[in-house]
């Protein structure tokens, strides 16, 4: 088999890489309040995001937001929140509400990822690379069939 072949065979992603459920919410202070009270999750790491070069189906869009992280299981559980821009997740809220909207695995090359996403014919709706190239993210195009968005995120390696 040649290398271009072998290429287009290849997984966009290592399904055992899944380490994120992604959910957009209204209100990021109320879903901890009411995650924290009635369920004990926590703890929460909370961020204020802005992403100015992120794009939205190709276009640059950047967006604010906020963001909270904590642990379920060995599952990382990423709620968002809107502030300001155009993005997925303003047009999820707008047309489905508050609830799940992805599910995410780690890559080690984005642009691979992204490539290899492109060949198989799934658009990327929306992406943000780190300026120092050191990592970002990509939300394709997958919820077309199953209703599912994956996202692929590549993380710097944290220094020891």
């Amino acid at each position: 088999m040649d290398e271009a072949a072998a290429d287009r065979q290849a997984p966009i992603f290592d399904p055992e890489r899944l380490f994120q459920i992604g959910i957009v919410v209204r209100s990021i202070e109320e879903t901890l309040a009411f995650f924290q009270k009635t369920f004990g999750f926590g703890p929460f790491e909370l961020r204020d995001v802005a992403y100015t070069t992120a794009t939205y189906f190709g276009e640059q869009c950047g967006y604010r937001g906020k963001r909270a992280f904590f642990k379920l299981g060995p599952m990382e559980i990423e709620l968002i929140e809107l502030l300001d821009g155009k993005t997925i997740h303003e047009e999820f809220l707008q047309t489905k509400g508050e609830g799940i909207h992805h599910i995410a695995f780690r890559v080690d090359s984005l642009e691979e990822a992204m490539r290899r996403a492109e060949q198989a014919g799934i658009r990327v709706t929306q992406s943000y690379r780190r300026p120092d190239g050191t990592g970002g993210f990509a939300y394709l195009e997958t919820d077309r069939v199953g209703g599912v968005i994956m996202e692929l995120i590549q993380r710097t390696p944290k220094k020891a």
